[in-house]
């Protein structure tokens, strides 16, 4: 039964009341507290005997506690990107990881960036930069899946992400999947706005 069949029954019920003035209706107490008898904070009231169901009031008393109001939450601020805080021996790993990859030596950087990851799991840009080591070692399906473990973790951080999505559209492009690569450079390109 939907809202329009429930309300002409109450205006059916109520038509035929002919109290005078207010009265209390008992309410049944859902609330578990069973404490005292629970006479709701609806009052019913008609103004005479002769006025139609079009005319009778109801007047619905202010709830008697205040309503439980869920935390607001709100977007993640874009205007200023603040990098989660690292521990000492992820920072330290991530430098080591650096001059390896200058020294073309990808595995190795590959491996200091995963022992990184064991201290600072959801660090985004050390998930970023394994994406670009898993790309120099032409494992594409492996860097496209670490840039979008990035995203997934970025907090909103927009240069981040659209850092990531041009990876993944190299990634793709070099797999042979240019629509894909397309679709990844728009996601790229409007992040960068």
């Amino acid at each position: 039964m939907g809202k329009s069949g429930l309300l002409a029954i109450a205006v059916i019920i109520l038509a035929g009341c002919s109290v005078q003035g207010g009265t209390m209706a008992p309410v049944e107490d859902r609330t578990g507290n069973n404490s005292s008898a629970n006479y709701g904070n609806r009052v019913i009231e008609q103004p005479n005997t002769t006025a139609t169901a079009a005319q009778t009031k109801a007047y619905v008393a202010p709830p008697t506690t205040a309503p439980v109001t869920a935390p607001s939450q709100s977007a993640p601020s874009q205007e200023a990107y603040k990098p989660a805080k690292t521990n000492a021996a992820a920072t330290s790993l991530v430098s080591i990881a650096d001059a390896k990859i200058k020294g073309g030596q990808y595995d190795q950087a590959a491996a200091s960036l995963e022992r990184a990851l064991r201290h600072d799991a959801k660090n985004a840009d050390i998930w970023s930069k394994l994406a670009e080591v898993r790309l120099l070692q032409q494992d594409y399906s492996q860097a496209e899946s670490t840039a979008l473990k990035s995203n997934a973790l970025s907090n909103g951080n927009r240069p981040l992400m659209s850092k990531n999505w041009r990876l993944i559209s190299k990634t793709r492009r070099l797999r042979g999947d240019a629509q894909g690569a397309d679709e990844a450079e728009v996601r790229a390109y409007q992040l960068s706005k």
